[in-house]
């Protein structure tokens, strides 16, 4: 989910409870310091309180470049495909 305005754009990405999952994410998050925590969905959705504090808190908070992510180039990738002809290998 991304979000834009005149200062400011966010992306929102959900993270399944897998800690490997959660260490990459990190690397690539502004936010990678801070964990939010949602006590899940209802009927498909996220509980309407939780979205606002969790809006209101982002809206907020002063964003820092984290040291880790300065100092190592990264790629998000959602997919890779080999493109090489397999005659050539």
């Amino acid at each position: 989910i991304v979000f834009s305005g005149k200062k400011r754009r966010l992306t929102i990405i959900e993270c399944g409870c897998d800690i490997n999952t959660m260490i990459d994410l990190a690397k690539v998050a502004d936010l990678g310091a801070k964990l939010f925590y949602l006590s899940g969905m209802v009927h498909g959705e996220y509980q309407k309180q939780e979205i606002h504090n969790l809006g209101r808190f982002i809206s907020v908070m002063k964003f820092r470049p984290l040291t880790w992510q300065t100092s190592h180039p990264y790629v998000l990738a959602d997919r890779m495909e080999e493109l090489t002809n397999p005659e050539d290998v």
